[in-house]
């Protein structure tokens, strides 16, 4: 199970299960791809090959797909420049890791761990949409620098960086046990096929509204 499972379980369950269990077509616009090259961008500047590229390096995207929000990602890099990570090396960058949680396996990439290897840690997740983003996911990652890495939970910071709001969000790691029982908890609920689903905000922007509804009941009573 990847992190990004699990958030959309503990989210909607039924999102979920029309993303990874019975799949159903997904939208892939230009956002997610712009937000997937900000990340590759971000990547090379942390392993030393900002050097090597124009801020302003085009990527690959069509002039159709950037019509509808022009300049997106040259603000999206001026953002990240004027953060307070622009100047510092991480200690990791993309780093991977498998979590054992009960029966399963749980799978992440974490953007940036800064630090140094003894001391504290900030774990850092690149975010390019406006929207909020879910608490679990840098909790599973703090999760992992606890059980994986060894660090002691008061030694880790959670943040989000929301380039497109030129804000950090920060918190202190929770309690770890807290953390993975609530993990387990959706996940034992996964094995046991509960896919009920939880309709919210989220309904707005969500592939499957079509086929749900649950959602778009919500979204009639909220309009």
């Amino acid at each position: 199970m990847s992190v990004g499972g699990v958030v959309d379980y503990t989210t909607c369950p039924k999102r979920f299960y029309w993303t990874s269990v019975r799949p159903l077509p997904r939208f892939s616009g230009p956002a997610a791809r712009i937000g997937t090259e900000i990340h590759r961008w971000i990547e090379r500047r942390a392993s030393g090959q900002g050097q090597l590229l124009e801020t302003d390096d085009a990527i690959d995207l069509t002039h159709e797909e950037l019509a509808g929000d022009p300049g997106r990602v040259e603000r999206l890099r001026r953002s990240f420049l004027a953060s307070r990570f622009a100047g510092v090396v991480p200690l990791f960058a993309e780093r991977a890791f498998l979590l054992r949680v009960g029966a399963f396996t749980v799978s992440g990439r974490i953007d940036a761990i800064y630090g140094g290897p003894a001391g504290p840690w900030e774990v850092v997740d690149w975010k390019t949409g406006a929207g909020i983003a879910a608490p679990m996911q840098l909790e599973l990652y703090g999760l992992a620098c606890v059980e994986i890495w060894g660090k002691a939970p008061e030694d880790v910071t959670l943040s989000y960086c929301y380039l497109a709001k030129d804000e950090v969000v920060s918190q202190p790691m929770g309690d770890p046990a807290e953390v993975r029982a609530r993990v387990e908890a959706s996940l034992e609920a996964i094995g046991a096929g509960v896919f009920d689903p939880i309709p919210g905000a989220w309904c707005t922007h969500c592939d499957f509204k079509g086929f749900c509804d649950v959602g778009r009941a919500w979204l009639a009573a909220n309009a």
